[in-house]
């Protein structure tokens, strides 16, 4: 291997580049980003908290110190938060506050495709930057997720920055290491001193045991990586302990505990193999293609410095979030990373038999799925199939649609092209991977236009809040609430300006209105000297009912 770079010159490429396919990859990742970011009210969970904490932020709360509904946010650190304020505050009005924040997830996965393409540029070659993206939005577990807000995005791009940043180095080493200064930065600000054990080991790990990814200049690429990181990981915590000192007593033990005391690293609900599950579809198709890529290859593959890098980077990070995070499928979304590299570098070398059986099972699932999405579409408009307008009022009682015109024409023209794609491609094993990632993105794009009113129905929260707005006296004084989440709380910031006082943190509390978000499993009773003033709940929604009560008149 060469001093400098560490592009594999042996590697064999199908199919040829054109402007005409640059033209359409971008056409296949706008459609794919797009539809999603606006266009509906915020989504529970991840979504409602986000919204609230960035209402706070714009409705005179403190871009230092995040809170949600008034109380300390202690969470996340605030940087996907900041971005989304940022836009929410220049979008002058022209779209929703929740619309121009949930922009931020877009810009995030911007850059973490622009991560992808630095890592798969400096590992394989300039040929496989559209490749990696590919198999990156292909991914099963992806698709919602990036189209939420939700923290996990401005982490992943950092994370994809740091990947980029190794092989980065090796031949231009200012860049590289601002750059994975910056992502590391960026990780940090997004997911709090989790970016240390997941990224630090593997940084130091790499050059240590695969000579090929130590930096021909190993102190100035370390140093201008400090540079890139340290304002991230500085200039936050210190004005926050200069301007808010009551809540840096609060965020002192989770950005600096498990520095003093290591076992804290260990969560108490950790799951080992929980990730190495979830890959198992989160990651579909990246990961077979990546197994796939590792079975065929041989001694030849396994020995390549790229593919002892990427088998280092996945299994330090199975291990590390198998233990140190809550079993939760948001924390696997940097497992991408290495599974999407791996599938770059030896996609056309895999056998023509497996990469058609992934064709044909793409066709087949995404062809299917798109007749059930315009079957049910057509049972909501028609009436007919029973059986499918049955089922659909069984799961959202009571919701009634109506025809437009410009989400039907749209899901019609992308239906049709997708199956002139299909049709008019040569066999070849990008060939399944571009059929695959555009019947996700079809496929998405249905679901956010034909089904986009269904779908608010059954995961919004609107019709609730605005509900108890008018259900609240005009002069209502305190409210005290129990068992109300994170997202409700959030909502009813961001929806209503109404701050509760919380049961749960002060049984003292006495006021005249009582709210209460009760578990359908058990009924709330109102308890003696209380009559219920108003009730509400989801439509559909068999687990969440909300009361509001008042005092009895003596």
């Amino acid at each position: 291997m060469a001093s400098g770079s560490l592009i594999d010159k042996t590697l064999n490429f199908d199919g040829t580049a054109t402007p005409l396919k640059i033209v359409l990859f971008i056409l296949i990742c706008l459609a794919w980003l797009l539809p999603g970011l606006t266009g509906h009210t915020p989504w529970k969970y991840d979504e409602a908290v986000s919204q609230g904490i960035i209402h706070g932020m714009l409705r005179g709360g403190s871009w230092l110190s995040p809170t949600l509904a008034g109380e300390p946010y202690l969470a996340h650190p605030p940087l996907y938060y900041w971005l989304g304020a940022i836009l929410v505050r220049f979008s002058f009005h022209l779209v929703p506050p929740h619309d121009a924040a949930r922009l931020a997830s877009g810009l995030f996965m911007v850059g973490t495709f622009a991560g992808i393409a630095l890592a798969a540029r400096h590992l394989y070659g300039p040929r496989t930057l559209r490749l990696a993206i590919l198999i990156f939005i292909g991914s099963v577990g992806l698709v919602i997720r990036a189209h939420e807000m939700s923290t996990d995005l401005s982490w992943l791009t950092g994370v994809s920055w740091v990947v980029a940043a190794l092989p980065m180095g090796r031949t231009q080493t200012v860049r590289g290491g601002l750059m994975g200064g910056i992502g590391f930065g960026m990780a940090f600000l997004s997911q709090g001193t989790l970016a240390f054990p997941l990224l630090l080991p593997l940084l130091i790990l790499a050059p240590a045991l695969i000579h090929e990814f130590r930096p021909p200049q190993a102190g100035r690429f370390t140093l201008f990586w400090a540079i890139g990181a340290i304002p991230f990981l500085v200039i936050w915590p210190t004005l926050l302990a200069l301007d808010h000192p009551a809540t840096y007593v609060l965020w002192k033990p989770l950005l600096f505990g498990p520095f003093l005391h290591p076992e804290t690293w260990l969560v108490a609900d950790a799951s080992p193999l929980y990730y190495l599950v979830v890959s198992s579809w989160f990651a579909w198709p990246a990961a077979p293609l990546a197994l796939g890529v590792l079975w065929t290859g041989g001694k030849r593959t396994w020995e390549k410095p790229q593919t002892r890098f990427l088998l280092l980077m996945l299994g330090l990070w199975l291990l590390v979030l198998g233990l140190c995070t809550s079993p939760r499928e948001g924390n696997a979304l940097p497992l991408l990373l290495p599974f999407t590299l791996l599938a770059t570098g030896g996609l056309d070398g895999l056998r023509r038999g497996a990469t058609s059986a992934l064709d044909w099972f793409g066709m087949l699932t995404f062809g299917l799925l798109t007749t059930l999405l315009w079957l049910g579409w057509i049972a909501q408009m028609t009436g007919w199939p029973v059986g499918i307008i049955h089922y659909l009022d069984a799961q959202l009682p009571d919701f009634h649609t109506h025809f437009q015109a410009l989400p039907f024409a749209f899901s019609l023209f992308l239906t049709l092209l997708w199956a002139f794609t299909i049709f008019h491609s040569h066999p070849s094993p990008r060939r399944a991977l571009i059929n695959w990632s555009v019947g996700m993105t079809v496929s998405w794009m249905l679901v956010m236009s034909l089904w986009l009113p269904y779908v608010e129905a059954s995961r919004s929260y609107e019709g609730v809040m605005l509900s108890l707005g008018k259900a609240l006296p005009h002069s209502h004084g305190c409210i005290m609430s129990t068992g109300l989440g994170e997202p409700q709380r959030g909502l009813l910031d961001d929806t209503l300006d109404l701050h509760t006082e919380r049961r749960e943190l002060d049984p003292s509390v006495q006021c005249s209105l009582w709210l209460v978000q009760s578990n359908g499993q058990n009924a709330f009773l109102v308890p003696k000297g209380w009559h219920l003033r108003w009730s509400a709940e989801r439509p559909g929604d068999r687990n969440e009912r909300f009361l509001l009560l008042t005092r009895s008149a003596r």
